[in-house]
């Protein structure tokens, strides 16, 4: 008959042993700000699914923990659930902290990585409540094992050698299209967990943009790149050198401070009408670029520039 059913019904058990664990750490970690989801609309859509409400699957399981990991500072645990996690895929799970480095996170999540690999005997069942709290019981040596690497490479340097400059980057990227909600949604995530800031537009074509430090710029570029899609780009890349511990330089080159978020430039939308389905208003989205003083990517993105950012004759 339905050669899917087989197929749908393993990835329903899956599903629902992500929705039941998640219930379980929802009464573990029950104090205010322990545990947290940006979009419950996620939990609604896989339990849609599972009770035969919907046969589309348009997001994915993600929450985050908050715990107080370190003295008078709290730790972020990141937890991604792929559709087929527990039995057939791993959870993506990435420790973020303002005063531990990029590339020492990077080494704690290849740490998690090993951990479940060969520590986690029986994955039928699902087992984020297992990490996470072999990160909470040894939480301070995994920092100072993946530390101690990052010293002993530095070792060579003299003692009178000052702390290496940062990079600061923003990324233009261009996409044949971007329609996925799934697809939209990690890139939104990874750039708010990277702490990036910048817009995505959804669509025909898509255009994100990101900045940020380079070594974040770049992994968010790692993380999407894989994706599936029929054509995407760096159409253009901008990096300035900032001294070490210039956040206030930082912060200037910046030209979008408010954050990451999907902007969708759509002018005269009906309420009912999908918004990656509707063409973009060139209007709105160069107003936009002059407002955060972008009109010079116009020729990039484009082939034109506007008067405003032609050179005089």
């Amino acid at each position: 008959m339905d050669e899917q059913a087989p197929h749908n019904d393993r990835q329903k058990k899956e599903l629902q042993k992500q929705l039941d664990e998640f219930q379980m750490l929802s009464a573990i970690y029950c104090n205010p700000g322990e545990l947290r989801v940006d979009d419950y609309g996620c939990i609604d859509n896989l339990t849609s699914y599972n009770s035969g409400e919907t046969d589309r699957l348009t997001t994915k399981l993600d929450y985050r923990f908050e715990l107080p990991l370190l003295p008078d500072q709290k730790v972020q645990i990141l937890v991604e659930l792929p559709h087929r996690y527990p039995a057939l895929e791993m959870p993506r799970i990435v420790i973020r902290s303002a005063v531990i480095p990029r590339d020492q996170e990077r080494r704690l999540t290849d740490r998690i990585v090993r951990y479940i690999e060969e520590e986690v005997l029986e994955r039928d069942e699902a087992y984020v409540l297992q990490v996470v709290g072999w990160i909470q019981d040894n939480f301070a040596e995994l920092l100072a094992a993946t530390a101690e690497r990052k010293e002993s490479k530095a070792c060579p340097r003299s003692a009178g050698a000052t702390t290496s400059p940062i990079v600061f980057e923003r990324l233009w990227i261009y996409s044949h299209h971007l329609k996925s909600k799934m697809k939209r949604q990690t890139i939104i995530k990874t750039a708010r967990d990277l702490r990036l800031t910048g817009f995505s537009r959804p669509g025909k074509p898509a255009i994100i943009c990101v900045e940020g430090q380079q070594a974040d710029t770049q992994e968010f570029w790692r993380t999407i790149k894989p994706l599936k899609w029929q054509k995407i780009q760096i159409k253009l890349c901008e990096t300035e050198t900032v001294a070490a511990g210039g956040e206030n330089e930082m912060a200037a080159l910046r030209h979008f401070a408010a954050g990451f978020r999907e902007e969708l430039f759509c002018a005269d939308m009906d309420e009912d009408s999908d918004a990656e389905d509707q063409p973009m208003s060139m209007s709105l989205f160069m107003k936009f670029l002059d407002k955060h003083r972008c009109g010079y990517i116009k020729k990039e993105l484009f082939g034109f520039q506007s008067a405003i950012d032609a050179p005089a004759s």
